[in-house]
């Protein structure tokens, strides 16, 4: 049976909170005991900003917040497939599976990042007037 531990599970199993005084290789090895690996976004992270980078993927990605995990998951996804990211898009993907993201959840997700980045494209090639496209938005949404 493979398992996907997302960041999220493992935080919320390991880490009641981030202390500032903690030393780089303390937070390397907490986060390797979460996750049972060794992270490359963490060994590689500069030890000076690491408590902070550490403190903040966990305040992120705890579940704690108004979106839950799988759509924060799913948006993570979208925005890593437009900038292009493998490495985000390969992670994001498979946790937003492991928290029962489906495949046309996953086809949407990644579907819609296309169509914003497609409408941006035209409308800053074109150059399209912002203020009024603000003020054209603004009524269409006015009254709902």
């Amino acid at each position: 049976m493979r398992i996907i531990i997302s960041f999220a599970t493992a935080i919320a199993i390991a880490l009641p909170a981030v202390a500032q005084e903690q030393s780089a290789a303390d937070i390397r090895a907490e986060a390797q005991e979460a996750f049972g690996a060794a992270l490359p976004e963490i060994e590689n992270y500069p030890d000076s900003m690491l408590p902070g980078a550490w403190g903040w993927m966990n305040d992120v990605e705890d579940g704690k917040g108004a979106l839950d995990v799988k759509t924060m998951q799913l948006i993570a996804l979208a925005v890593a497939a437009q900038i292009p990211c493998q490495y985000c898009t390969h992670y994001h993907r498979a946790a937003a599976m492991s928290y029962g993201a489906t495949e046309q959840e996953i086809a949407e997700a990644a579907v819609i990042a296309g169509y914003v980045r497609h409408w941006s494209a035209l409308l800053y090639g074109t150059g399209a007037n912002l203020e009024a496209y603000k003020d054209m938005v603004d009524g269409l949404f006015a009254n709902q």
